[in-house]
Parts: C-alpha cells; structure tokens; sequence
C-alpha cells in the first residue's frame, strides 16, 4: 500500500528531502528569490559566505545584500529572466559586517506550484578578480614599457610583443607576430642567432648589441637583454631592447673629441719642437745677418765682395722669414695684436691673389657689411687669407674652377662647446675659402697642419702655409676646420673672436735708428750676438758693455745701477730669463748676492 499526502508519494518525499540536502550542503552559494526580491530559501554556503543565519536571511531581501541592485531596477531585471529562463550578472555582495565582495550570479527562471522563483547560484569571485587584476597589470605594464619587449620561441618566431616594440619598428602588433627575429635583426646570421639560442639555453641570459630594421628601411642600433622561461613545457625567450642611438651618437662625439684632443697635442708637441729650432736658428741668423750687414757697411762702395755679401743678406731674409713662419705655428713668437677690420685686410689680399690667378679660376668673394672688428696682427691675417688662397690656386691649377671667399659673423652658443673645445660662447668672424679643385685625400687629411708636410711637387711648396695659418689662428684665439671631397673641392673655416673695440685709423710708424752717447748693457748668451751687438751699437756712438749670463748682467748693475741708461738682453738664456733678470734689476736693492747664486 502506497501512502499518500497532497498527492505526493514517500519516495516523491523521500526524493525533496535528499534534493534540499543536497542543496543545503551544496559548495556554491545559492538563494531562492521570488518576483518581490524577497529571499525564500539560502543554503548553508550562502549563509557562511554572507555571515547570516538562515533565520536571518529568509527576513532579508536581494536589495539587503546587494547594493548594486535596487528596487527600481529589479522589474527589468525579472522581466528579463522571465524572458531568456536564465541571466547571468557580476555584482557585489555585502556581508554582515559590513564587507564587500565579488560575485558572479546566475539565476535560472523555476516554477513551483503556479509560482515563479529565481534560483541564484553565487560564486565569489575575489581571487579571479585578484588574478584578472594582476594579469591587467602586467598586460599594462608589458605595453607601456619604455623599452620594447619581444617574446619569441623556437629560437626566433615571434610570440608576442608590447607597444613599445610595435612604435619602435613602425609595425602592427598582427605583423610581427607573423615574423621571425631575424627579419627584423640585421646584425646577426641565421647561424649567429643560433648559437645566441644556445648560449641562452645554457646560460638562461644573454645581453649584446644588434642592429634593427624599423619597416621604413632606416636601421637603429639597440641593446638587448634576453631572459629563458618555460611555459606550458615550450621554451620562450623575452627580450628587453633599448634604443642606443643617442648613446652610439654620444660615443661618438667623444672619440671625434678625443681624436680632436689627441691632435691638438700631437700638434702642440710638433709646435713646441718647432719653436725650440727656430729659437736656435733664429740666433745663428741674427749672426749671418748682423756681420753680413757690417761687412757691407766696412767694404769699400767698389769692392767685389759687395754684391756677395748682398747674397748672403737676401738668403739669411728668406731664412729668417722660414723661422717666422715656424714660430708663428709653433705661437712661439710674440705678435703685436690690436683691433683690426678684417674686411680691408681680405679685400686688399684678393686684390694681390687676383693678379697671380690665371683667368680660368672665378673668384666670388661676399664680406658682410659693418662687421666688428677682430683684435689680430694684421700681417699673420693677410698670412691667413695668402696661404689658404694659394692653396685654392694649386689644387685648381690643372682645371678650371671658382674660388669662393666669404666674410660672415657667426655666434658659438653653450651648446657648441663639443664642437668647437677651449673656444668661449660669443660673436666669432668667420672667413671662409672653398675652391673646386681636386680636394684633399681622406688618408691626409689629418696631417695637413703638420710642418713641412706637403703633396706638392718638390720646389713648389715648403709644407709651411698650413701650419703657419693653423699656429695664427690659435695664436688669435680661433679655430679653423676643413671640409674636403676628393674631386668636388675643399673648405677652409678659420673663426676669429670678434673685438669689443673700434677700429681707430692706425698713426704711421716711421722707423730709424737714434743715436746717442748714452751707456747700454747688452746681454746674450750667444758670443757672436755679443759681439754683434757691441759693433752695431757703437757704430750708432753708444758706449755698450756685454755680459754672457743674467747672474752677471745683474751683479754688474747692482755695483753701478747709475752707469746705465738702457739694458737689451736676449729672452731665453740657461741661468735666468731676460724677463726676470729685468724684474730683478729693478728691485735690486731687495735681493741679496752670494756668490753666483741670487736670492
């Protein structure tokens, strides 16, 4: 006999029973609604996750415990479910103490007994949310990186890349992951990019420099660090790469610089050497010139050595004038500067080069009005315009071609201090000289400045005229650079400081030889000088006493300061310099003398 109540049957029974059990004690949150959003049933899951009793929850409605769900919206919200018997939502849930959580629901549309109910299962989704946050994250930061970062597998195709990697080489995201390394990698093999792969295996980190080719063909240095990871039982490789183009460029500025420095001081030492022989050769000159000049003076106006003596005075000139040329490379010699108009020195020097040109060279000179002037020498500036000219003619000589001499003002900001070192920021005059002629080989032209060094035929150059303009222009606080092709021509820059000073009419200078009957100390450690001295002095009616050292010039003045009228001493002698055998003289009394020795 089978019992029955409200047509149910005890198996039917049996069967709820089990099924709310099961609900019960089921692991997911679920909760029964009715159309109202009034809770009618919470299982055991739904009341520890909220932190209510049972009890408590059957009292309470959705709006209780959701507050992204309100009365106002729950009529579309049921209408829906009513419509697609299922919906599925992400929302909060507040606990009793006040907490909120993520939630997924799914509420599924049921009718019991001509009532509809809303069953939701409820699933918190705290750590999902804490993983999808933390996957964002590191999506956000793998994209915004500064640097780009390519992920690659099988030693080259590509994975995955971030933005960054993407505006570095001018593809989409879609292109590159469609490519391997090496069509973007110039500067390693197919067989190099292998055994980088290797040497990643076993090391699990490589850092070296490539190239990489942007898709518009330019190419861009980088520096690449790449890490080994395993994922999924693959091997991947991420790389890291950095653009080092401002880097490369920076290396390079500084070995240009260094290179700069290191020919300056080849040419400093090359100057100093210079100066030292042209010191000596100067004081042998001085001889040949000064007894030359004496034996004409004491030859009869018939006698046949004259013209021999002639001779050697003309060639001693020429010498003397090689040993200026040295010691103006060498800016060993002391120049007479003062505020100069550049512009009437290289008109007048064109107007000599213009004779001695041939008619197949164009000269086209362009000097900018109302320049300020330069505080110079004016014969090293004609030196400078000479030199760089003639130069010009000889490399036009065997063809046609146009000189172009310019005369600008140019201003060297803070900013140029790698390009032109040692030189203050300021307003600079700047004379350029450009020919079209056969221009200057890449192998020499660092030597151009060298003495003596030169390419032309033997009689038709000393190798001085660049030198001697290079030892002006630093004399004059300048620089000067050149711009050389072979077959297109050569260009000469030489920046000179512009003069905060008017340039005044210059008041002629009339020279001669005074004469008197005044005492002088001559002083030289050179006898022939000496001797030299004594005679031209006296011819003038002097009365000339000598020393050989400073020690004795100075003890001489000290026992009769009143017996001279004018000391002359040569500049560079071994014991003491004329410079301060002069300064000692004139404070003699301060000085105490023993012996050789002064104190």
């Amino acid at each position: 006999m089978v019992i029955t109540d409200d047509n149910f049957t005890m198996e039917d029974r049996r069967e709820e029973r089990l099924s709310k059990f099961c609900l019960d004690h089921a692991s997911v949150c679920a909760l029964r609604l009715d159309q109202d959003g009034r809770i009618r049933y919470a299982n055991l899951k739904a009341c520890d996750s909220l932190g209510y009793s049972q009890a408590e929850l059957l009292k309470m409605s959705v709006f209780d415990i959701d507050p992204d769900v309100n009365r106002e919206m729950w009529p579309d919200m049921w209408r829906k479910l009513r419509d697609d018997g299922f919906h599925t939502i992400e929302s909060r849930h507040r606990r009793k103490d006040g907490a909120l959580f993520p939630v997924e629901v799914t509420a599924t549309l049921i009718e019991f007994e001509g009532r509809c109910y809303a069953m939701a299962l409820i699933k918190d989704i705290t750590e999902q949310k804490r993983i999808h946050e933390s996957l964002r994250t590191t999506q956000f930061v793998f994209d915004k990186a500064a640097f780009a970062i390519f992920v690659t597998k099988d030693g080259g195709h590509i994975a995955d890349v971030n933005e960054h990697a993407c505006q570095h080489l001018g593809y989409t995201k879609e292109e590159l992951c469609r490519m391997n390394i090496l069509d973007i990698d110039q500067g390693f093999s197919l067989q190099e990019n292998e055994r980088l792969w290797t040497r990643l295996q076993e090391d699990g980190v490589n850092t070296f420099e490539s190239i990489h080719r942007r898709k518009d063909g330019t190419d861009i240095p980088v520096a690449i660090t790449s890490n080994l990871f395993e994922f999924n039982d693959e091997l991947y490789s991420i790389s890291f790469v950095q653009d080092i183009t401002e880097r490369k460029e920076a290396e390079k500025q500084r070995l240009q610089m260094e290179a700069h420095l290191r020919e300056a001081q080849r040419i400093d030492s090359l100057g100093t050497l210079a100066g030292g022989i042209a010191h000596d050769f100067n004081n042998i000159l001085a001889a040949i010139l000064g007894y030359a000049e004496l034996a004409q003076l004491k030859c009869p106006l018939d006698s046949k050595l004259k013209p021999y003596l002639s001779q050697i005075s003309q060639a001693g000139r020429r010498a003397k004038e090689l040993v200026q040329q040295i010691l103006a490379f060498s800016r060993q010699a002391p120049s007479e500067k003062g505020p100069l108009d550049i512009s009437r020195v290289v008109d007048e020097a064109l107007k000599l080069i213009k004779a001695t040109l041939p008619e197949n060279i164009e000269i086209r000179e362009t000097i900018s009005p109302k320049l300020a002037p330069v505080f110079a020498n004016e014969v090293h500036i004609h030196q400078i315009v000479m030199n760089l000219c003639t130069n010009a003619h000889h490399a036009m000589k065997s063809t046609a071609g146009k000189l172009d001499v310019n005369l600008t003002v140019v201003t060297i900001h803070d900013e140029d201090a790698d390009r032109y070192p040692g030189m203050d920021p300021g307003n600079y005059l700047k004379l350029s000289i450009a020919d079209t002629g056969c221009g200057i080989p890449p192998d020499i032209i660092n030597r151009i400045y060298e003495p003596y060094f030169t390419t032309k035929p033997t009689g038709e150059g000393t190798g001085l005229g660049l030198s001697t303009v290079h030892g002006i222009v630093k004399d004059h606080g300048g620089a000067i650079e050149v711009y050389s092709e072979a077959g297109v021509g050569t260009t000469f820059h030489v920046l000179l400081p512009a003069a905060d000073t008017v340039v005044q009419g210059a008041a002629e200078q009339v020279e001669h030889f005074p004469t008197g009957s005044e005492c002088i100390l001559f002083v030289d450690d050179e006898k022939a000088l000496i001797d030299l001295g004594r005679d031209l002095l006296g011819r003038l009616g002097y009365t000339v006493e000598t020393r050989a050292s400073s020690i004795d010039a100075i003890e001489a003045f000290r026992a009769n300061p009143q017996k001279y009228d004018l000391v002359i001493s040569d500049m560079t002698m071994p014991e003491m310099t004329g410079d301060e055998m002069a300064r000692r003289i004139k404070t003699g009394s301060s000085y105490e003398f023993v012996g050789r020795e002064v104190y």
